[in-house]
């Protein structure tokens, strides 16, 4: 029978030995398995079947992505492991594991990860690990759920915030978040936190910026005069309906269905009102169309009650729309 040694560092938490290491492929495909449902002989079945998609798609972002990097997978060894320290006669956490051949370690979190690894990614690389000697298998199964359960997907707005110097838009964003000239100054919750009490995520005004600044004619603008065409824009909007701007709760109008339905206005709007030789919005000829529509009541308890969805944008809008265009023209 072969017998494997693996160089580890060793520490214990609360009685529990634990070692980190490396495996490279060839040890893992050799060594780990994933206990996943149905159960088979001498297995406890308590994890999801591996996805194919997934363990693709892990591949791929290793393949592509510059910053693609294999974090450390979770690991049980269901029998009791042997620790040789390098050098016994001090202290050390250095030092060495042997184990037999056979899939003898159980992993807990990482299964997407290292079928990604092992079957669809053709370099060769290690695989980091943190492995639980001999882990009483109702605390392995209870780990497993606690890390699956308590895991949280990063908003979009984080996502945005990080990559933002290779987007536009999420550029543009965080420019009016922290423009003291700018009606949105410090009213952005940029990364998706709780709490924030900021009325609109980045991704949300992103969304609407996109809106926005669809037109042909503001495409060709250089950044600079979008960015200004924004402000500019969302000026005359906090003008027209100053209370509900400037409320600190219970407005739609600076919630994500509000700021999307007078983006979408605004994409049309903008194109009547733009001086396609410099660039810029006449606001007060904005002001007079956006005025028509002055009374709107955009309290949570007012004219868009109960509004909150994307499609309930295309409804408000289309009640703007009646205000400012119905038997006046353009």
């Amino acid at each position: 029978m072969t017998i494997y040694k693996l160089e580890v560092v060793r520490t214990v938490q609360k009685n529990q030995e634990i070692f980190t290491g490396f495996l490279t492929k060839e040890l893992a495909k050799s060594l780990t398995f994933c206990d996943h449902y149905p159960p088979a002989p001498n297995r406890l079945g308590y994890q999801r079947p591996p996805e194919k998609k997934r363990a693709v798609d892990f591949a791929a972002y290793l393949n592509k992505n510059p910053a693609g990097f294999v974090t450390p997978i979770l690991l049980n060894a269901r029998q009791k492991l042997d620790f040789i320290p390098t050098n016994p006669d001090i202290l050390s956490p250095f030092g060495s594991i042997y184990i037999k051949e056979g899939h003898n370690l159980s992993i807990i979190d990482g299964q997407h990860r290292t079928i990604g690894i092992l079957d669809y990614f053709e370099h060769g690389i290690d695989i980091p690990f943190l492995l639980f000697n001999c882990l009483d298998t109702e605390y392995e199964q209870d780990l497993f759920i606690t890390i699956n359960r308590e895991q949280k997907k990063v908003s979009m707005s984080h996502v945005h915030f990080v990559g933002h110097k290779n987007d536009m838009l999420s550029e543009l964003v965080i420019r009016l978040e922290s423009d003291p000239d700018s009606p949105w100054y410090h009213n952005v919750n940029l990364v998706g936190a709780r709490g924030t009490k900021r009325p609109v995520s980045l991704q949300s005004l992103r969304a609407s910026l996109q809106e926005l600044l669809q037109s042909g004619e503001v495409k060709m603008l250089d950044i600079e005069k979008q960015y200004q065409l924004a402000v500019d824009f969302w000026n005359v909007v906090a003008e027209v309906w100053p209370e509900a701007w400037q409320a600190t709760r219970n407005s739609l109008l600076k919630k994500a269905m509000g700021t999307l339905a007078v983006s979408k206005l605004g994409s049309y709007l903008i194109p009547l009102v733009l001086n396609r030789e410099t660039g810029v919005i006449d606001q007060e000829r904005l002001r007079v169309y956006l005025k028509r529509a002055e009374n709107v009541n955009w309290m949570s308890d007012g004219d868009f009650k109960g509004y909150s969805s994307r499609y309930a944008s295309d409804m408000v809008k289309a009640k703007l729309d009646s205000l400012i265009f119905a038997s006046r023209g353009v």
